[in-house]
């Protein structure tokens, strides 16, 4: 039996070999596939034999000139919103307004009043006049961004302004003013101030200022308050 298994050991050994050395010898029960032949690719010199004719349009197309569109004026107006101070403009002519009371969102608070500008800005002294307020709600809160337009005359000037309520935060916050002259001066209703909304339609009514030449009261207090809703 020793000697069966060793000859059986050294026949397998040498089939082993046999296999190794040639894999596609017929006593391989698992021979490789055979070897795929090479594939010639062609190189990038080759021309071909004929090329597809170029296509050319038949009718030159035509563009008809366009004139170049022509300026159109704006419809738009910039407003210049500030405290600013008022142009100069000789021999004012006065305008007469009335509206119906009772119809408008906002009335006066009080009338107004002439009152000493340090008391909000002590470095003022008697050169300077000017007209400031304030708007509230019905609930008594500052309200902002109103558009509060003064206009009339001051001597020989017209007086045509806007300002916002909140940009003069001295007064509070929904303060306002305008600067008018470097120097007090007495008018009597030649100056009226009222509250626009962003249209420039009236959100109260119009209100005529009196102003005076003592520098105790070279600021003109005008303060409004909702009345409608």
């Amino acid at each position: 039996m020793t000697i069966v298994a060793l000859l059986t050991t050294l026949a397998v050994v040498v089939v082993l070999l046999v296999i190794f050395n040639d894999p596609v010898s017929g006593i391989n029960p698992y021979p490789p596939p055979a070897k795929v032949g090479e594939i010639t690719l062609p190189t990038a010199t080759s021309t071909p034999t004929s090329l597809p004719p170029t296509w050319t349009p038949s009718i030159e197309p035509t563009i008809n000139a366009i004139d170049p569109p022509t300026a159109v004026p704006s419809s738009t107006t910039a407003v210049l919103i500030l405290p600013g101070t008022p142009a100069a403009v000789q021999n004012p002519q006065p305008t007469s307004e009335t509206a119906e009371p009772g119809k408008f969102a906002f009335g006066l608070q009080a009338q107004p009043q002439g009152i000493s500008a340090s008391l909000y800005e002590p470095t003022r002294g008697c050169a300077w006049m000017g007209v400031s307020g304030r708007a509230f709600d019905i609930q008594n809160r500052p309200v902002k961004g109103i558009r509060v337009a003064i206009t009339g005359w001051l001597g020989s000037r017209t007086i045509n302004l806007l300002s916002l309520t909140g940009t003069a935060l001295q007064y509070g916050p929904s303060g306002y003013e305008f600067t008018l002259s470097d120097a007090p001066q007495a008018t009597v209703g030649q100056l009226k101030v009222q509250l626009l909304d962003q249209s420039d339609l009236p959100l109260s009514d119009v209100v005529l200022l009196d102003t005076y030449s003592e520098c105790e009261k070279n600021l003109i207090l005008v303060d409004f308050k909702q009345v409608n809703e």
